[in-house]
């Protein structure tokens, strides 16, 4: 259903990142069109993160109907109302005529509401439109006091068509956040749209205290074929996997990451076309001891010998 998108890792497992936060909830899938592939643990979804909702809205109502529960002074949950409005633009069943007036109400509805999760989720539903009309509230988002928030808004961001004219400052900026979530997050949608002006903000996220943003940002400097983090590109594509048996206690990596984050710089070299590491793939192809990341190393040098 949706094209690979960056993974943010679960922020629990960083030692230096320990603060409970709703971004650290396992996230599905995020569509980042034409994006990084950057898995790590949690995969960043067009920011459709579940908060242990358990009982959702009925499918029937229209998205009008949530619009006006999420403008409603008495309806209780309105954040649940922009998650299953959410789920609908995803599935596309509104109209593009309609999405004018729905980024208008969705817009009022962001400015005057005072409930994070509800802010959250209606950046959310906004940037599942892919709509260059959202960004003047992704924009505002970006300076949300929330993490969460500003979060939704810079996955947001990640999922609109290469080519959009912003200004990536605020973007940028939270290259420099205390947070990590937004440190890896702004890594990957900046280099998913080649933002000239942020490849050397990248690079002091190499020497991150969060090996997850270090990772992110020496993948995320594959799309300017930047050779500061070949190093980290290295070292990620060449780490030995845990034995089955070991208990893998954070902030180290289970198998299933390190796996991920293999196939994610693989299909990353292969997506930039650039074969500076073709020595390092081909030992992984040679050596790897999983055979998805092995057989995916042969299929990449065989792109990249072209």
């Amino acid at each position: 259903m949706y094209a690979p998108g960056y993974l943010v890792l679960n922020m629990s497992t960083e030692s230096n990142d320990s603060r409970p936060s709703q971004t650290q909830k396992k996230i599905l899938e995020n569509p980042f069109v034409g994006s990084l592939v950057v898995p790590i643990a949690i995969v960043l979804v067009g920011a459709l993160i579940l908060f242990g909702v358990t009982k959702m809205l009925s499918a029937e109502r229209s998205y009008k109907d949530l619009v006006n529960e999420i403008q409603s002074r008495t309806f209780g949950n309105k954040w649940v109302a922009a998650y299953e409005l959410s789920k609908q633009i995803n599935s596309s069943q509104i109209p593009v005529e309609e999405y004018p007036w729905l980024i208008e109400n969705l817009t009022t509805a962001y400015k005057d509401s005072v409930d994070p999760r509800t802010r959250g989720f209606i950046i959310a539903a906004l940037g599942a439109l892919k709509s260059e009309l959202t960004l003047p509230t992704l924009q505002l988002a970006l300076q949300d006091q929330e993490t969460d928030v500003k979060f939704h808004a810079v996955v947001s961001l990640a999922n609109l068509p290469k080519g959009i004219k912003f200004d990536w400052t605020s973007t940028i900026e939270l290259l420099k956040s205390p947070e990590a979530i937004l440190r890896q997050a702004s890594t990957l949608a900046l280099a998913t749209h080649q933002v000239s002006e942020a490849k050397e903000a990248i690079h002091p996220l190499l020497q991150d205290e969060s090996r997850v943003v270090r990772y992110a940002a020496a993948t995320a400097l594959i799309a300017y074929k930047d050779e500061a983090g070949i190093d980290l590109l290295k070292e990620i594509l060449m780490t030995p996997y845990p034995l089955k048996e070991a208990r893998v206690i954070p902030p180290a990596l289970d198998v299933r990451q390190i796996s991920d984050l293999k196939l994610s710089v693989l299909i990353t070299l292969a997506k930039y076309d650039w074969s500076i590491l073709n020595n390092t793939v081909l030992e992984v192809a040679n050596k790897d001891d999983n055979i998805s990341v092995a057989t995916k190393a042969k299929e990449v040098l065989n792109i990249l010998k072209k």
